[in-house]
């Protein structure tokens, strides 16, 4: 392979770049169950699950029982005999396009210990996957990739002339349970939380349960490895013009020059896509896949290609070409959704039903070049927000977040960049809050956090008389011993 660009991923280090994988320092994590008996994550993990059960009469019939249930999980989880039976799962089965699928659906209590389990557990282990990838992890959907690849086409269509596209045979049901808790035990040693991974891993009789949470998660670190060769062998380039290094936790290597390497391989769940310059080079990276699935005792599907992008790349229900007349890169949507959309409209009656199908469909078209075919199914125009100009002022002079919230005890001891904040935020929990905006460092994503604690309000209100905020300060937010149940943060 001596035409591709072979970039070190982990075990090299060169003067010119920073190495980012899994870190010996942190992983394996042995000291897992606080963070998962916490009381703020368990109470969030019902939240999150009961109120997103899609029948209203099981919501009313939950809440009431949110005491109970987090009291049960507490001492469940806390002593680590927390379990899910075979027996107790909910057969169902869903169609994914003209593919029927089996599913399995643990009652609700079990889904809230499950969603308590994994909330830490994959904010810890999802800092150390490949950046593109996005398959089940916030902020990285199938769109979120999708123009991300759009954008690797537009900066360097002379190295992804050529692309290949894969999947697994039988996915979920082939991985293999041995290897796979050989995996989780990369990242976690806690004794208590151990058995209980086990147990989520080992449920079904063979492979991983196509319904748990914890299956998403699993799946991504049992193909880390995998990506992590694959970006190896891929050929990349640079982005992103930087004034200092940036230490990812993504699977990135940022280069001290302040340039990020882009690899061109891609996945979404164990859908992969790779570029190549010519297709001798395809089919030497195809090699190496094939024995890094081997190694994994996975299969690849005999439907692999290999094929020029000029014939459009079929992948998160979208056709991207590349014109070489024009040299544009654009994406269609795959025909399969627009015929679906197409007969829905023309069979639905009812006004509420058609226009739910019109928001579905409007969802895909907005990230494709199809505003005629929208216009065309649907009868209206569409628009994207961001032409239009508007920028919303509210009337008390606030600044307003629209970003994910996320609470101080799932963010300590985890580096940061403080980004800007607001004071006097009227809450649920009260007022006079400030809100202060962050991504971790190394992420993209911005999250937003509360606080009412006096000392971090006065430290917010000195970076602010400082000139620091709005800007970028770097700090861990660490908890200090308080009186009973109370829980003391603060900057560090």
């Amino acid at each position: 392979m001596d035409q591709i660009v072979e970039i070190p991923f982990m075990d090299v280090e060169l003067p010119s770049l920073q190495i980012i994988g899994t870190s010996s320092d942190i992983f394996p994590l042995d000291n897992l169950i606080g963070e998962i008996i916490d009381p703020t994550n368990l109470s969030e993990s019902f939240d999150y699950l009961v109120s997103h059960l899609e029948n209203k009469h099981q919501r009313e019939h939950f809440w009431p029982k949110k005491s109970e249930f987090l009291e049960l999980l507490e001492k469940q989880l806390g002593d680590g005999s927390f379990r899910v039976h075979y027996e107790e799962l909910r057969k169902m089965e869903v169609r994914d396009g003209a593919k029927p699928r089996i599913v399995h659906a643990p009652p609700v209590f079990k889904r809230i210990g499950i969603q308590a389990i994994m909330r830490p557990v994959e904010n810890h282990v999802y800092q150390t996957l490949i950046h593109n990838t996005a398959a089940s992890i916030k902020g990285r959907g199938m769109h979120w990739l999708h123009h991300v690849m759009e954008n690797d086409l537009r900066a360097d269509i002379e190295n992804m002339q050529i692309y290949g596209q894969s999947d697994f045979k039988g996915f979920y049901d082939s991985i293999d349970q041995g290897l796979m808790m050989e995996c989780t035990r990369e990242y976690i040693s806690d004794p208590l939380v151990l058995p209980m991974t086990d147990n989520l891993i080992c449920v079904m009789p063979q492979g991983l349960s196509k319904g748990l949470r914890s299956s998403q998660c699993f799946a991504n670190l049992f193909l880390s490895k995998l990506d992590k060769k694959m970006c190896s062998v891929v050929r990349c380039h640079y982005v992103e013009e930087l004034d200092a290094p940036v230490y990812s936790g993504e699977g990135l290597i940022i280069g001290k020059g302040g340039k990020v390497i882009r690899y061109h391989y891609y996945r979404y769940c164990d859908d992969i896509v790779f570029f190549a310059r010519d297709k001798k080079e395809a089919w030497e990276i195809y090699a190496v896949l094939v024995e890094e699935a081997r190694k994994l005792k996975l299969t690849i599907k005999v439907s692999f290609a290999i094929r020029p992008v000029t014939e459009g790349v079929d992948f998160l229900g979208y056709k991207t070409f590349y014109d070489a007349e024009s040299g544009e890169v654009y994406s269609l949507i795959r025909k399969r959704t627009k015929q679906k959309a197409a007969r829905a409209l023309q069979r639905v009656k009812s006004r509420k039903r058609r226009q739910q199908i019109i928001g579905s469909f409007k969802g895909m078209a907005c990230h494709a070049d199809c505003k005629h075919l929208y216009f065309k199914l649907t009868g209206q125009h569409m628009a994207k927000f961001s032409e239009l100009g508007l920028k919303y002022t509210p009337a008390d002079g606030k600044k307003r977040f629209s970003c994910q919230h996320m609470s101080l005890g799932s963010i300590t001891n985890r580096p940061i960049e403080l980004l800007d904040y607001e004071k006097d935020i009227k809450t649920r929990w009260g007022e006079s809050r400030y809100v202060v905006l962050f991504h971790f460092v190394g992420d993209v994503t911005e999250y937003k956090f509360f606080t009412d604690s006096a000392e971090m309000k006065d430290l917010l209100d000195q970076m602010k008389d400082r000139g620091l905020l709005p800007g970028a300060v770097e700090t861990t937010i660490v908890q200090k011993q308080g009186t009973g149940a109370l829980r003391i943060y603060s900057f560090s």
